[in-house]
């Protein structure tokens, strides 16, 4: 296994490339790699790709800004790690948590006891110009995790056996997850930083929030409310988020950010027709929009100044979603009276709180484990389309029993990260993750008769339950996991022991909550005794099978008639169409690749034109020297000169002059991202197309059964 940190860097980025290409560290840096950049002007090519971002986003460069980010990555001296195996490992590292948009270096050190990898990334996109994002602890967990999961793909620290995995993490069983003191601080902290916009309000807003910052010398400390100690700002971030310098970066930019949203958005309710009109006025004015699911908060983000994601109450609650449909509705905007709820208030209302403990205790099959190794497991799932990923497990959630039965505790409203095979990342969440091994481990569900009693509402979706003894006032069970038999007027659920059930509970409070299978089952078989018949539950279930008849009907007449239109006969045809969706499906897809390699091109030709733009007239001092003062100004301006020289030779080879107008070479590559997204519009709705030919394939086989049985 190999361990990893990453720190921002803010100035002298030419040093620390210098000190992690050093030759005699790197075999004569044989053991140096640049992506979209050359090594030995990478501080020239990470300065050119900054100055283009600013350029075309039209910012002003801040002395705070993080110049680059340094990322190490090293293996165990266990480990029989080769230094061409840990380079190419530290390459795929950095390609897959930059998803291969950001300019890299990756330089493995072999001159110690121990090899490691030494990997300079870019803070600024030459795809997009976007600021590549950290969030403290998350990112460092999110790096750790690909480096776990290469590792063990390369079978470094690995075990083979999985029977044997209960050697590695015995003492995890029955282990609790618990908030830490700096995880409440950070959390905390973050809640201050993406609201404040000066120093003296973010001061203020840490001690409503009891926290105490203290300057201490370098470094800033902070002591929270009844947790006996201080905590030290570089304990809580590997990338200076907290320290008084990142603060007062991240203020700023916020100042900048609410300033534009509220100019921004109040001259478009002035305009806006309707809540309709106003989301696509925001769009067009640069601000995305999404909204929590877990608190119902609304999140704004200006895309034309490459900003982070704001919440509605950082611009006040005029800027709400209320606040917004009270201007809509009256035509003018209604400032706050001051009565809002405490910051305190709003923190413990608006922060996602986890479970201490996990939901379920999910039993892993061999199958489902890829590998292993002393840090955690990889697993083998699919995400909600059914596209087969991989999840890394750290050791902390998995347990073993005396007999080798390994266990993964899951939480159900934790978020777990996915990677694809092409090295992209997807999530799934808890609830769905516990559904998906328990089906594919074939675990037996729990078969209830329901009473009339316990069903609220029936439906062609589903069965609404309603146990008001047990303080469920509405539980949604869907069509897929219910059976009906009008006949016997019988209403049977299906539920999976581990699997978690959301509910509304009795009373005011519309927070819902969850429920285990198992105690629903429990709950459900206690709630009322099960009467021998009831006409009244035989007329709803026939009832809805009637509505399903009819849905069934109108679902057959419209494949009917599609099968007309298209001139499809037989489950064969169906197979033909399939089969040219899938062609063109992969047509699309090559043309997708074809077009982000095209696009990557347009912002390295972009970059060289910057490049020779800046120092030409270096390169053309040097040529008119006389012969006896080159070497001299060679060795002034090597970099200079050499990154002119390489950057000129690139745009030769690709035919491009260096007269070309650079925003003419970045009116290209957006013209080309526009097509990109259009592409990745078919091939969604081609997919979409591929499950419904799918679905009246199956229909069409069911009906040719009956027919000849």
């Amino acid at each position: 296994m190999a361990i990893t940190k990453i720190h921002a860097i803010k100035s002298t980025l030419g040093k620390a490339l210098a000190y992690i290409e050093n030759p005699d560290k790197t075999d004569g840096q044989m053991l140096v790699s640049g992506y979209n950049c050359e090594p030995q002007t990478a501080s020239i090519d990470f300065e050119m790709t900054a100055v283009l971002a600013h350029k075309a986003r039209n910012l002003k460069r801040k002395r705070s800004t993080n110049l680059a980010y340094h990322l190490i990555q090293s293996f165990s001296p266990e480990d029989a790690v080769t230094p061409e195996q840990a380079h190419e490992l530290g390459k795929k590292l950095a390609f897959e948590y930059t998803g291969g948009k950001y300019e890299y270096v990756v330089a493995t050190h072999i001159d110690k006891g121990h090899i490691h990898n030494h990997i300079m990334i870019n803070a600024v996109s030459f795809y997009d110009y976007k600021k590549l994002r950290t969030v403290p602890y998350r990112t460092a967990r999110q790096i750790r995790d690909i480096s776990d999961r290469l590792c063990m793909e390369a079978h470094l620290s690995v075990i083979d056996d999985p029977q044997k995995i209960g050697q590695l993490y015995p003492e995890n069983a029955g282990k609790k997850k618990s908030v830490s003191n700096r995880t409440e601080i950070r959390k905390r902290l973050n809640f201050c930083l993406e609201r404040a916009t000066d120093y003296s309000q973010f001061l203020s807003m840490a001690k409503e929030l009891e926290i105490t910052p203290t300057i201490r010398g370098k470094h800033m400390s902070y002591l929270l409310e009844g947790a006996g100690r201080a905590v030290r700002d570089n304990s809580l971030s590997d990338t200076d988020t907290f320290t008084y310098a990142g603060i007062c970066a991240r203020l700023s930019d916020n100042a900048q950010e609410q300033k534009y949203m509220r100019k921004t958005i109040t001259g478009i309710l002035s305009t806006a027709t309707g809540m309709a009109d106003f989301a696509d006025k925001l769009k067009t004015a640069g601000i995305e929009t999404k909204v929590k699911k877990a608190t119902g908060q609304v999140l704004y983000r200006a895309t034309v100044l490459d900003g982070a994601w704001v919440p509605e109450d950082a611009l006040g609650s005029e800027f709400t979603s209320e606040g917004i449909e009270y201007a809509l509705k009256n035509g003018k905007m209604q400032l706050s009276d001051g009565a809002e709820n405490s910051l305190l208030d709003r923190y413990q209302k608006l922060t996602i709180r986890y479970p201490e403990v996990c939901t379920a205790a999910v039993k892993l099959s061999s199958r489902q484990i890829l590998s292993a190794g002393k840090n955690g497991l990889v697993l083998q799932v699919h995400d909600d389309n059914g596209n087969p990923a991989k999840l890394m497990v750290n050791k902390s959630e998995v347990t073993t029993s005396p007999d080798g039965e390994i266990t993964f505790n899951v939480g159900n409203d934790f978020s777990y990260d996915l990677v694809y095979e092409d090295g992209t990342h997807g999530t799934i969440r808890g609830a769905k993750l516990i559904q998906q091994i328990d089906e594919e481990n074939n675990v037996q569900p729990i078969r209830i008769d329901l009473t009339e009693n316990q069903i609220k509402a029936m439906s062609l979706r589903g069965v609404t339950l309603s146990l008001s003894k047990h303080g469920i006032e509405r539980l949604f069970i869907p069509e897929k996991y219910v059976e009906r038999d009008s006949m016997a007027g019988q209403c049977t659920i299906l539920l999976y022991p581990n699997q978690q059930y959301n509910y509304v509970p009795v009373g005011d409070s519309k927070k819902r909550l969850n429920i285990q299978g198992m105690h629903l089952s429990e709950s459900l078989g206690t709630s009322i005794n099960p009467t021998s018949e009831s006409p009244n539950l035989k007329r709803r279930i026939a009832a809805v099978e009637r509505r399903a008849g009819i849905e069934n009907a109108r679902f057959l007449g419209k494949m009917l008639q599609g099968m007309a239109d298209n001139q499809i006969r037989t489950a064969g045809d169906y197979d033909k169409v399939i089969y040219d969706l899938g062609k063109k499906q992969i047509g699309l897809t090559n043309e997708i690749a074809a077009m982000k390699q095209k696009r990557t091109a347009y912002a390295a030709a972009a970059k060289h034109l910057q490049i020779c733009r800046t120092y030409k007239s270096v390169w053309m001092e040097y040529v008119a020297k006389p012969l006896n003062q080159k070497t001299e100004y060679f060795n002034q301006h090597s970099m200079e000169l050499q990154a002119y020289r390489t950057a000129a030779a690139k745009l030769e080879k690709e035919g491009i002059d260096q007269s070309v107008e650079i925003d003419k070479v970045n009116n290209l590559a957006q013209s080309l991202e526009r097509k990109i997204n259009d592409l990745d519009k078919q091939l969604r709705e081609s997919n979409l197309q591929e499950q419904d030919y799918r679905q009246e394939r199956k229909t069409l086989t069911t009906i040719q059964e009956d027919l000849f049985e």
